[in-house]
């Protein structure tokens, strides 16, 4: 008892456990990060949280930090990216490197522009390839044969959101524009992949720069056998702008959030794959929610985290978890801060970081250096 006290001591104050559930973490980011690029990296105990949105310097930030889950801590990476930018995607590659695609600039605005972090070397490669059009608010997803799919996205150089899809070749390490173009250019909606290998797009809004905005209800699949996209044969009841899109254990696809003009839809939506429609589940989130994260548990459950709040007006620390056997939503334990577009990872035993977001409240607009670590018990 002697030499165990003052170990669980120490690990006591490496985590300090929040009071309903979330452990903050005692040492933060370098930078605060609003909107950063974020993935796991190869084995599954770290993750790499790079650039975002800095309020304190009111640009964009280079800096990349790597979470190690065996220390629950953060290094500051030695590298910096070459462009800083946010609303970036981080997605592995095969080879065990991350590709860091797209993105913001302050200075240059939507980037076309790619870089590879190798985790082995610490380092940032800008790829000789780039993006056929600059985007920001796209989706990247992962195809089955291990190229990725990026679509839709605003780009400020054209000053419209997109209608065109790339695919990324991890290979070859290029970029190839579709052929194939979305029925709605759209920026701000979410993807997924289905489990035949298809990829659902949905919701999200139509705009072109001194135009009236459209927030959409409409959906679409791409098939990667025939490198088309196609109308789904419904549309949502709601259109949704930045709602997410989750995979459930039985292959359709729960569609969550977004905002509709000043509206937050609490009722959610299941997409059902082999008639391409939509029904409404019989149970609405606790609190409406836009710009929010998420992920899928281990059991299939669905966590989202934070968000802005249209009925709120502010952003939201409340967690909720969605149980698909229920068809209900529960209230988790709530972030120790609140904030939107903020990096949430699971690791492989189950355990999930959340860092980073903005924050308003007071008056004020800040880039949140914070994060925190929750295991979920089973239900």
């Amino acid at each position: 008892m002697t030499l165990l006290f003052p170990l669980l001591l120490a690990l006591a104050l490496l985590c300090p456990a929040h009071a309903d559930g979330w452990q903050t973490l005692p040492n933060p980011m370098r930078d605060g990060r609003w909107a950063p690029a974020c993935c796991l990296l190869p084995g599954g105990q770290s993750a790499l949280i790079c650039g975002g949105y800095s309020y304190q310097t009111n640009a964009c930030v280079a800096s990349a930090d790597r979470f190690d889950e065996r220390t629950r801590r953060f290094v500051p990476c030695r590298a910096r990216l070459t462009y800083p930018r946010d609303f970036a995607v981080a997605v592995p590659l095969p080879n065990s490197s991350v590709l860091i695609i797209g993105g913001y600039n302050t200075i240059l605005g939507s980037l076309r522009t790619a870089e590879v972090y190798h985790p082995l070397s610490d380092t940032f490669q800008l790829l000789p390839s780039s993006l056929a059009i600059a985007r920001e608010l796209f989706t990247a997803t992962v195809l089955a044969d291990g190229s990725i799919l990026i679509v839709g996205g605003f780009d400020t150089h054209a000053h419209k959101t997109q209608a065109t899809a790339e695919v990324f070749d991890p290979q070859t390490q290029t970029f190839t524009l579709g052929t194939s173009h979305l029925t709605d250019d759209r920026f701000g909606h979410a993807a997924c992949r289905l489990r035949d290998g298809r990829v659902l797009i949905v919701g999200g809004t139509h705009w072109r720069v001194g135009l009236p905005t459209t927030v959409l209800a409409s959906a679409e699949i791409y098939d990667p056998r025939t490198r088309l996209f196609h109308p789904a044969m419904g549309h949502m009841a709601a259109p949704r702008d930045r709602p997410t899109a989750s995979l459930l254990p039985d292959g359709t696809v729960l569609v969550a959030g977004g905002q509709n003009k000043s509206e937050g839809p609490r009722a959610c939506e299941l997409f059902h794959p082999d008639t391409e429609t939509f029904s409404p589940l019989p149970n609405k989130l606790g609190a409406a929610r836009m710009a929010h994260a998420d992920i899928t548990l281990s059991d299939g459950r669905v966590l989202l985290a934070g968000g802005w709040g249209p009925d709120a007006h502010a952003t939201l620390p409340s967690v909720e978890v969605y149980d698909p056997r229920a068809q209900a939503f529960a209230f988790g334990p709530a972030l120790p801060w609140s904030g939107h577009d903020l990096a949430l990872l699971r690791f492989p035993d189950g355990l999930v970081l959340a860092a980073g977001g903005k924050q308003v409240g007071g008056g004020r607009e800040t880039s949140s250096d914070q994060a925190a670590v929750w295991l979920p018990p089973a239900p």
